[in-house]
């Protein structure tokens, strides 16, 4: 793979026939993925509505079609470049905005301050524009010149544009294990320690894909980390969607014995929080914006 850790984005990145061969397999498996997602989004929700279901379908989508936009790029010379790179550009902020989103719009299972999530809603929205709009022209610019301090310029925004959409989807992954830990004391011991090792081990999973994306990117593969880093969403949303079965489970896992007689016995203003509590879960409440369930 000696090719792809020179040229940062030019059609003779894919020099050796071997990364022609690993491109198109990061694709193909990509293309699975996405066309699964946009399955289950279809017809495993019952309403298409809500923020997480429009946020999943459109990323789904976004990675379909960022991968269509590199095939352009790369493999159809005939295609413009400026085609090519405008549909990715698109695809691309429906990809990684749209992943965000999706992660964003569970927030509510496990927090109960709206001002909180609208605040968390807020760094998704700068992030976007803060990180995606000087890539963007960098980006136009890169495939009109052969200035080599713009391409070097390009290869650290880029850089800098990965490791901030990581922090921000790693904060977000550590605000669900921290506050689904307080929710699972409420409940049995057997029920904590399974799902909370599940969650554990997908949001963990979810971290390392974000740091082997940022690995290859630092060592200088910038072509192959372009592919790797969709196959790496794709499977970052299948995993969301199991966390997403987790939470719900959560929150409609009945409270332990234990507490409920705790309960039984404090003040009448005490016993009206518990049966809004029971309404609602551990004090969320559950929506059903998204036809889920």
């Amino acid at each position: 793979m000696a090719a792809l850790s020179h040229e940062p984005f030019t059609r003779n990145s894919l020099g050796v026939q071997e990364d022609k061969y690993i491109f198109s397999a990061f694709a193909a498996v990509t293309w699975y993925n996405a066309i699964e997602l946009v399955v289950l989004c279809l017809t495993t929700f019952k309403h298409y509505r809500g923020c997480y279901f429009w946020s999943l379908l459109i990323t789904s989508f976004g990675l379909i079609l960022n991968c269509l936009s590199y095939m352009f790029f790369f493999f159809y010379l005939t295609v413009s470049r400026y085609v090519a790179v405008t549909l990715g550009f698109i695809a691309m902020c429906c990809v990684v905005t749209g992943h965000s989103l999706v992660l964003w719009s569970r927030l509510h299972l496990i927090l109960r301050s709206s001002k909180t999530i609208r605040i968390f809603l807020w760094i998704i929205i700068v992030d976007a524009i803060l990180f995606q709009v000087p890539s963007t022209v960098l980006i136009y610019i890169v495939i009109s010149s052969d200035n080599r301090h713009l391409r070097i310029a390009f290869t650290l925004t880029t850089f800098v544009q990965l490791i901030g959409f990581c922090m921000q989807e790693s904060l977000i992954s550590f605000i669900y294990i921290w506050e689904t830990i307080k929710m699972l004391r409420l409940r049995s011991k057997h029920f904590y320690v399974h799902i909370l090792i599940q969650l554990f081990v997908i949001n963990v999973c979810i971290i390392l894909l974000d740091l082997a994306v940022i690995s290859i990117h630092f060592a200088g593969y910038y072509t192959f980390q372009m592919m790797f880093k969709l196959v790496a969403y794709s499977i970052k949303l299948k995993l969301e969607f199991c966390v997403l079965g987790q939470l719900i489970h959560v929150i409609k896992e009945p409270i332990s014995d234990h507490l409920k007689s705790n309960c039984d016995t404090s003040t009448s203003l005490d016993k009206r929080t518990d049966r809004r509590r029971t309404s609602r879960g551990p004090g969320l409440l559950v929506s059903n914006s998204s036809g889920f369930y």
